[in-house]
């Protein structure tokens, strides 16, 4: 580890930095910082760059292989010095052009046999349009044909080339006559010739995806195709932009099969890491007057970057290759070196790839890989731990890696061709400690940086007798169900890993910010926290994903609305997506959503859970009463919340048996009762007609009419908590405050509080402060015998919140129609769910004061 990595780097306002953070790229900006590679680079030598500090990095990523020579080479600058010197003129189109020529042969030099033209570009994207255009040019047919998870640039032609939905959607492409195949599959390529025989102009492959995570063909695939293109009249184009120019150990990758195509695309390393550059290499009778008279460039084969592509050829082909092939040399001894971490640590490394010094080490996506629940191990589904490892190498061990575009779980190991064979096993035994960590699910040795902790030397390995693996294969038979939950608070996220435990809770809470920072159109917030099965005691058992969204309660309500009812919506879809035919609303995610209904039409069935979360209370007042003998007819029963859904419902099926119903709501406008609780209060009034309480006897002398009941003392309202509980019998808390609102010496003698609220609305030192207080959570049951999903939500084993069991019991009975949705619930449905609950052995966890006593 490098003396920089016991400090955590200070970032100093800037002009610079505020215009890229504001003006710039804003969203990207965002991305880096929230994992702490925004590092300001100032200067480079090299293999090495150096912050304002003068802390210095090495650098494994290289521009994706735009740095053949490292940063600011000599050779380069020598160049560029020539061209200021001699005052040659860098733009004289149309001319002839010296420097530009001079370039062209050196480029039919190098390249393989029968390359005899040359159109110079500005970049790798502009390569393969011109490609493209060559193509088209020559054989008068529009078709294109590229692989799957290929990069061949982001303007429109090359980008329609791509091949990645995800980075088209939204720009119109692809364009009409693109089409894919998988890469690597040339009997793919053949069908595709064979069921379209006049309809493509060139099939344009990469000979080593790079982007798409250092993917590598099988052996004599490059072969195959030309011999394909060959057969069908097709012209082959390969894209080296990133694979060209030494980069594999070879001058172009082709050349390992000796493969020549018709169109050969070189970029990045051709302008020596100072200046965009790019050439199109192509047999001689592809370009004619069509093309050449009608496609011109402003900038193109100007003096300054020919100079610099000689620079760049002079420097590859001195002494026989010889740098060319050190980078064969030093490739074998990367890989072979990786090669062996992978092997020491195969549940977090699952393939090292590549040619020379375009090598690609694979990430696992294993939610279990860490062996028991793990937030590393969700990270790991989620496919962002090849991030977090690169966050690790940079802050900590000072060498700087990037993951590739598409294959995120792929890290690319690309540093300058000129990389040494100690600086190759710096990089090795840098991974290695990073890998160490996250296979020991260490989130302090791989995340501390994050929050300002110093390097730990060693990775401490958690374990937790009887822990559940977080990924529970499905059964064939098992109904699928997901659920969406979020830490309530600081303490209940703590509790979600061990390795938690090095992080104070404000450290913790920088940690989700900084998951959440993380999270963008392309990698949503949401990730896999666990997930198991439900045995009932009758019938089919029922498979669930539980998905985690990064903020607490107060956090989410915090969001702009957009923003939350987003992040939700995201976490719904990826629970659609793992299998779910109905997904339950867990914490706050129902709230922000307006109990689901912000969320519009989704691919399957939603619920808030509260129709059982409704039933399962009710169920535990009465059977509370019940054990203690306790007659509700006189009883005094205050809810809080009271215009919410669950509140309004309970206090509607228990204002039948009570003798005076207190309402707390939000205040009215001066001084009179909220509208909502008004409304609510008519509801609670309509369902006591009939019952055997005092409130039932005031309901039908006064016919309903609750200004009456107001008069008699029979009906309530209040808009202080406080003042609401003080008299009150039985307490049911129902709000969706993200804090207490009760305090122990609030609550009247002997009362019975029952907490539906998550955070809870009371607060957790009654059962110190008051022991004549009976204080338990109405929206928890006990899950049949045999289920378990390795996760308590700060709940005894075996336990879960009423709201994920109305989601099971859904998933169970398929009965989808008792969904609970918006802000009524239904009498019937809640009745017909604590039915369900009986039926498949949901049991009301026992009344007791859950919380712990100290």
């Amino acid at each position: 580890m490098t003396d920089m990595a016991f400090r955590r780097p200070e970032t100093e306002p800037s002009v610079g930095r505020d215009g890229y953070s504001t003006f710039l790229n804003p969203e990207l900006f965002g991305l880096l910082s929230a994992v702490d590679l925004d590092a300001e680079y100032v200067r480079g030598e090299g293999t090495t760059l150096y912050d304002a500090s003068g802390d210095a990095y090495l650098d494994f990523a290289g521009a994706y292989g735009a740095l053949p020579l490292g940063h600011n080479p000599a050779a380069v600058w020598r160049a560029v010095d020539g061209v200021r010197r001699g005052s040659e003129p860098a733009f004289v189109q149309p001319s002839v052009l010296p420097a530009a020529g001079e370039l062209a042969a050196r480029l039919v030099d190098v390249a393989p046999s029968g390359l005899g033209r040359v159109t110079f570009v500005n970049s790798g994207a502009e390569a393969v349009e011109i490609a493209i255009k060559i193509a088209r040019s020559a054989t008068g047919r529009l078709g294109i044909l590229s692989t799957r998870n290929s990069f061949h640039g982001k303007t429109l032609g090359a980008l329609s080339a791509t091949g990645n939905e995800k980075y088209q959607v939204g720009f119109g492409a692809p364009v009409a006559g693109f089409d894919t195949i998988p890469f690597g599959d040339a009997d793919a390529l053949e069908q595709a010739f064979v069921s379209a025989p006049d309809r493509f102009a060139v099939f344009v492959v990469e000979p080593i995806q790079g982007e798409g995570g250092v993917v590598t063909p099988p052996p004599g695939y490059l072969t195959r195709v030309r011999e394909l293109c060959t057969a069908h009249g097709v012209l082959m184009a390969v894209d080296e932009v990133q694979t060209g120019l030494g980069r594999t150990g070879r001058m172009f990758a082709c050349e390992h099969e000796s493969v020549v195509p018709d169109i050969l695309a070189v970029a990045k390393a051709l302008g020596g890491g100072l200046v965009p550059a790019g050439a199109v290499l192509c047999r001689p009778d592809l370009v004619g007057e069509s093309f050449a008279l009608r496609h011109t460039s402003t900038f193109a084969g100007g003096a300054l970057t020919s100079r610099v592509g000689l620079a760049v050829l002079g420097e590859l082909t001195e002494n026989g290759q010889h740098l060319i092939g050190r980078v064969r040399r030093r490739g074998e001894l990367l890989k072979r070196e990786l090669q062996q971490v992978a092997s020491k640590y195969p549940t977090v490394i699952t393939d090292v790839r590549g040619e020379g010094l375009l090598l690609g080490v694979e990430f696992t996506d294993d939610v279990n890989f860490v062996g028991a629940q793990s937030l590393i191990g969700s990270i790991a589904d989620q496919q962002n731990l090849a991030v977090m490892i690169a966050s690790y190498m940079l802050r900590v061990e000072g060498v700087r890696i990037a993951p590739t575009l598409f294959g995120a779980r792929v890290l690319r190991v690309e540093p300058p061709l000129t990389v040494t064979e100690s600086e190759c096993r710096r990089l090795v035994a840098a991974l290695e400690r990073a890998v160490a960590f996250a296979a020991a699910g260490d989130l302090a040795g791989l995340m501390g940086h994050l929050v300002g902790h110093a390097p730990k030397s060693a990775p401490t390995v958690y374990s937790t007798p009887g822990r559940r693996l977080p990924h529970v294969v499905p059964h064939e038979t098992d109904h699928r169900f997901g659920f969406l939950a979020h830490p309530l608070d600081l303490a209940v996220f703590g509790a979600f890993d061990d390795a938690l435990s090095e992080f104070s809770e404000p450290e913790r809470g920088e940690l989700l910010d900084r998951f959440a920072g993380a999270t963008s159109e392309l990698n949503p917030a949401p990730m896999v926290i666990g997930s198991g099965r439900v045995v009932p005691t009758e019938g089919a058992a029922a498979h669930g994903s539980l998905i985690g969204i990064p903020f607490t309660s107060s956090a989410l309500l915090k969001l702009p609305p957009r923003v939350a009812v987003s992040a939700v919506a995201a976490a719904v879809d990826l629970a659609f997506d793992r299998g779910a035919e109905v997904v339950g609303l867990g914490g706050y995610s129902s709230v922000i959503t307006g109990n689901g209904l912000a969320l519009g039409t989704r691919a399957g069935v939603l619920t808030t859970g509260n129709s059982f979360t409704a039933a399962a209370s009710i169920r535990a007042v009465r059977r509370v009463c019940a054990e203690r003998g306790i007659d509700l007819a006189d009883m005094r029963v205050t809810v809080l919340g009271a215009a919410g859904a669950i509140g309004k419902t309970i206090a509607r099926a228990l204002a039948s048996d009570v003798g005076t119903v207190s309402l707390v709501g939000r205040p009215g406008e001066h001084g009179k009762i909220a509208p909502k609780l008004w409304t609510a209060a008519g509801v609670i009034v309509e369902g006591a007609r009939g019952g055997a309480g005092r409130f039932a006897d005031a309901v039908r002398l006064s016919s309903g009419s609750i200004d009456d009941l107001i008069s008699s003392g029979r009906l309530e309202f209040f808009d202080d908590p406080r003042a609401g509980v003080a008299r009150a019998d039985i307490v049911i808390a129902a709000t969706s405050a993200p804090h207490s609102l009760i305090d122990a010496e609030d609550l009247g003698p002997n009362a019975i509080v029952c907490d539906v609220a998550q955070p809870p609305n009371i607060s957790h030192d009654v059962g110190r402060v008051r022991p004549d207080v009976t204080v338990f959570d109405g929206g928890i049951v006990r899950l049949p015998e045999g289920s378990d999903f390795g996760l308590t939500f700060g709940l005894a084993p075996g336990l879960t919140y009423a709201c994920m069991a109305e989601t099971m019991l859904l998933s169970l009975s398929r009965e989808f129609e008792l969904r609970s949705i918006g802000t009524e619930l239904v009498t019937e449905n809640v009745e017909r769910l604590g039915e369900l609950g009986d039926r498949y052995g949901f049991e009301l966890a026992e009344a007791t004061r859950w919380r712990e006593v100290k």
